[in-house]
């Protein structure tokens, strides 16, 4: 699971708590401490948060959590005049784009740290390392819009991060420490991807390296992000890192994305994600049998969610009301990719209302569990056999269908890998 390390100074300054009150708390929502130091702490995560990923993300999150602002957290997204173009030949390759601006920000060491750390950790959560999602954040003020994304042949040579002449792609694949690790990731395509300004000087040469002139520092007030992949991963990892600047002071704007059929898209879209979910449901997955409509709000909101709730058809302006028939409409927000199904926003009332205050209870009926005849004979057969100087081996070449359709009582399906001579 993700370890991120969190800065106390940055903690305070935007949570608007002091760092043992944030420590004593921080396990409510999730989070495991792994270690404390003087200056930051280390926090673990679930990989399904990524959201928290970044002390902004921590910060936001425990602030609704301890009641200083719940519900859900609203970042205004202005029309931006930014344009970027893709061509069609890079949409055979690395086709998904997403592209947002984020103005008024004041960078130091520290918070520089912060969301490139945040960077890489989304790399690994919702990019696969890469391969479906790489991010690019760019300092505004060296670049010139209008902006191209489109593909360059290996011999396209440009300055990469971290160097002062310039490289070949293909050297920059060979030769950088980045392009060596990410290589793999372009092996197949004959030319690669690029982003590029209107004069024409490198942004970014997704998934592998941003060019040197575009480098974040101290003096940075504005930056360009791109989010680049083959999944729709790509307009949630743009999210989360346009609120987590957001939750910083800045201010987002969309950016305009051509494709060459004509067709337009704006991002980012941090339009919060609708769902209903009603007390029964709640109820019977969480086995909360005395909460209230109430309390389902309250917990929600401490999540970060907005929620309302209405008695069948009607608003129920009812407070206290117990009905099974209370239907929750909750507003999710956008950089929450977790929230998948209304099992996650049960999960998410009873995290809110406390594992703690959940009252215990015996089962209704008592059973003893123990092995089913045939598995105690496969042990022992297993004993033997490997008494013997035999090995085991188990993996999933070595089963057939029948064992994992017939045996299972499940429809046989195509959508598997069969193996031709299972033994």
């Amino acid at each position: 699971m993700p370890v991120i390390t969190v800065n106390y100074k940055d903690l305070e300054k935007l949570s608007g708590m002091d760092r043992k009150t944030v420590i004593d708390n921080i396990s409510m929502i999730g989070a495991e401490v792994e270690r404390v130091e003087e200056e930051s702490v280390d926090l673990e995560f679930f990989p399904n948060r990524p959201d928290l990923y970044s002390v902004e993300g921590v910060s936001r999150a425990i602030k609704a959590f301890m009641g200083r602002e719940p519900g859900l957290k609203r970042y205004d997204v202005a029309e931006g005049s930014v344009k970027i173009s893709v061509s069609e030949d890079v949409l055979k390759v690395r086709p998904v784009l997403g592209c947002a601006v984020v103005r008024g920000l004041k960078f130091d060491s520290d918070s520089i740290k912060a969301i490139m750390d945040l960077q890489e950790d989304l790399h690994w959560a919702l990019g696969r390392d890469r391969k479906k999602v790489s991010i690019g954040v760019h300092d505004m003020k060296r670049i010139q819009p209008p902006f191209t994304y489109g593909t360059e042949k290996p011999s396209y040579a440009f300055v990469p991060l971290d160097h002062t002449e310039k490289m070949t792609m293909t050297e920059i694949l060979e030769k950088h420490a980045k392009g060596v690790r990410y290589a793999h990731l372009v092996k197949d395509m004959k030319e690669y991807p690029i982003i590029k300004d209107a004069k024409g000087d490198v942004l970014s040469f997704p998934p592998i390296i941003n060019g040197t002139l575009t480098s974040v520092t101290e003096s940075t007030t504005d930056i360009f992000i791109d989010v680049t992949g083959t999944a729709k991963e790509v307009y949630m990892a743009l999210n989360i890192v346009a609120a987590a600047l957001a939750e910083r002071g800045g201010k987002p704007e969309t950016v305009t994305i051509t494709y060459p059929d004509g067709s337009v898209r704006k991002t980012p879209d941090l339009t919060p994600v609708s769902r209903t979910v009603t007390m029964k449901e709640i109820k019977d997955l969480s086995g909360i049998s005395t909460i209230t409509p109430d309390e389902v709000v309250k917990a929600l909101r401490k999540m970060g969610h907005d929620v309302s709730y209405r008695t069948g058809s009607r608003d129920a302006g009812i407070k206290g009301a117990v009905s099974d028939d209370v239907v929750f409409d909750v507003l999710i927000p956008a950089y929450r990719p977790d929230i998948m199904h209304n099992a996650d926003i049960i999960e998410d009332v009873a995290i809110g209302y406390g594992y703690a205050a959940i009252a215990p209870c015996l089962p209704e009926t008592y059973t003893v569990g123990k092995s089913h005849r045939q598995s105690r004979t496969r042990i022992m057969c297993c004993e033997t056999m490997t008494g013997l100087g035999y090995s085991q081996v188990m993996p999933f070449t070595l089963t057939c269908d029948r064992i994992h359709f017939e045996n299972m009582q499940r429809p046989k399906t195509n959508d598997v890998t069969y193996v031709l001579h299972p033994i």
